[in-house]
């Protein structure tokens, strides 16, 4: 099995890998963390997610509840915390277990039997093409965690990628469009012109420009002109009548 343990405290994140060696020598722990933020990026950009996380509460930069606001963890959670008031929070986010500090062996021994695997054969996935559902935009220090579903179009401006949302809000990241543009549903993201990704939804109105571009207008608005290329025209009356171009 493959752990991931979130701990700001030195001492109590080594002696639970101890812990955990003994217990079970086959138990890889493939990364530590000291704080939400790192924690949230390894398991956003990895593409195989660990068997068990190992959670602290309090850790440096907050509540490691959070990290269930910013992602769809799908491995077991054990939390390991000195505060017992968080334990109904716990269970209700389907936590593995809940144990009080100092960890003792034998119930990080009945923890880890509990989030061991079924030994139920998995029928493997059919291949296909996955876009993204959800994206963790960091800008700074800060993260937010967006579902595709809510993005209206993303803009780019002096190498900031701002996504703006169908509900108004606008959100500033440092991807690139040309990286996105491989990350979203080409039939239901279009790359306008070299600043623009738009979602079907929000193209509200086409009009003819001159040498016959066209003139886009978004939803929601946006003072930024937004105008398709004559070569681009094509490619994007297909899109729009439901016919998709590889991007």
């Amino acid at each position: 099995m493959k752990a991931l343990i979130l701990e700001d405290e030195i001492i109590a994140s080594n002696r639970l890998q101890r812990l955990l060696s003994e217990i079970n020598p086959d138990i890889e722990i493939v990364a530590t963390f000291t704080s939400i933020q790192e924690t949230a990026n390894y398991l956003f950009s990895t593409a195989v997610q660990p068997d068990i996380l190992f959670l602290d509460i309090h850790v440096l930069d907050g509540n490691s509840m959070e990290l269930f606001k910013l992602l769809d963890i799908t491995s077991k959670v054990i939390f390991t915390t000195a505060y017992d008031e968080y334990a109904v929070e716990a269970f209700r986010k389907n936590a593995t277990d809940y144990l009080l500090k100092p960890i003792k062996k034998d119930q990080l021994t009945d923890a880890i039997s509990k989030a061991k695997p079924t030994n139920t054969a998995r029928i493997p996935a059919l291949p296909e093409e996955q876009y993204k559902s959800r994206f963790l935009i960091r800008f700074g220090n800060k993260i937010k965690s967006i579902k595709t579903e809510e993005i209206a179009y993303i803009f780019s401006k002096d190498k900031i990628g701002f996504f703006f949302t169908k509900d108004g809000q606008k959100i500033a990241s440092d991807y690139k469009l040309q990286d996105l543009e491989e990350m979203l549903d080409p039939q239901k993201f279009f790359r306008l012109n070299r600043q623009f990704i738009s979602h079907l939804d929000s193209i509200d109105k086409i009009k003819t420009h001159n040498a016959s571009r066209l003139l886009i207008t978004l939803k929601p608005a946006i003072e930024e002109e937004v105008i398709i290329s004559t070569e681009r025209t094509r490619a994007f009356k297909k899109w729009m009548d439901g016919e998709v171009d590889s991007h």
